[in-house]
């Protein structure tokens, strides 16, 4: 009976709770289906490079249909009178997720400039903080990097938006720095022929500009060089494996021509030793 007369007070709430799911999964729904696909194909056929986009435009108008279903759903269920009568309560809860959320919201919309940043896309590799990866996904709060290590790294959006970003691959040449020790005796014209002659066989080093040779420490026993050259399209290049060749065929041709590569440094041992026995030995 006291249940009975629980239902039957609560029945007009539990009326418009109910009338509240089903007009909010119908205007999330109607969205979903009738809105979101047309408006992804549409971003499709004009950005076809860019799934950045693509995918940015599938998640937030999904999120924009799920925030507008609520007050929809609100008024058409009748539950308006109930969320006035406690008004307070309701600016105070407000308030209080409002407060709550800021940084969540700071990555939302650090994330909306993300996408929509022409020079920051899926498949870009990038550095900050002195680390670097590929980014995989940048969703409403996160970015998705994978470091060369095949660690997958999550990234505040803020962090990404506010602090500096490094392309290193985005141009059409890449500039890779090789540090090296030769004697003091080296014929730096030789060295500079060989790294010229190496970058000719090399279909991803660039001739012109040609490898450069650069002095960069005088040691006690060895010269410290740069050497400087330059990659083509690095986006499509594998830098690592192309620095690794060109490092290994220059030792090889430089070992040809007589050239010493970190030579070893000479070492002197001078002074006097004496020894001593012991009195436990001399008995």
């Amino acid at each position: 009976m006291a249940l009975e007369t629980l239902v039957e007070q609560y029945r007009p709430l539990l009326v418009n709770v109910g009338l509240f799911v089903v007009a909010y999964l119908a205007v999330y729904a109607a969205g979903r289906v009738l809105f979101v696909p047309p408006v992804v194909r549409i971003v499709h056929r004009r950005n076809e490079n860019n799934p950045t986009l693509e995918n940015a435009v599938d998640l937030y108008t999904r999120v924009f249909f799920a925030v507008l279903a609520f007050p929809i759903a609100v008024t058409a269920a009748g539950l308006g009178r109930y969320l006035s009568g406690s008004a307070i309560v309701v600016a105070a809860a407000t308030l209080a997720i409002g407060v709550a959320s800021q940084d969540v919201i700071s990555n939302l919309v650090s994330g909306l400039f993300l996408v929509l940043d022409r020079n920051f896309n899926v498949g870009d590799f990038v550095r900050w903080n002195d680390r670097g990866g590929t980014v995989i996904g940048i969703g409403l709060r996160t970015t998705k990097v994978r470091t060369p290590n095949n660690e997958i790294v999550t990234i505040p959006n803020n962090d990404l938006s506010t602090k500096q970003v490094t392309h290193p691959y985005d141009g059409v040449r890449y500039r890779i720095e090789e540090p090296i020790s030769v004697a003091y005796e080296a014929n730096f014209d030789e060295i500079r022929t060989v790294l010229r002659g190496v970058a000719d066989e090399d279909d991803r080093v660039l001739s012109k500009p040609a490898p450069a040779l650069h002095v960069t420490q005088l040691d006690d026993s060895s010269v410290r060089l740069t050497i400087r050259y330059w990659v083509v399209e690095p986006a499509d290049t594998d830098i690592l494996a192309t620095r690794t060749d060109y490092a290994e065929r220059v030792v090889a041709r430089l070992a040809e021509a007589g050239v010493a590569v970190a030579p070893a440094s000479p070492q002197e041992l001078s002074g006097s030793l004496a020894i001593e026995r012991r009195s436990a030995d001399r008995s």
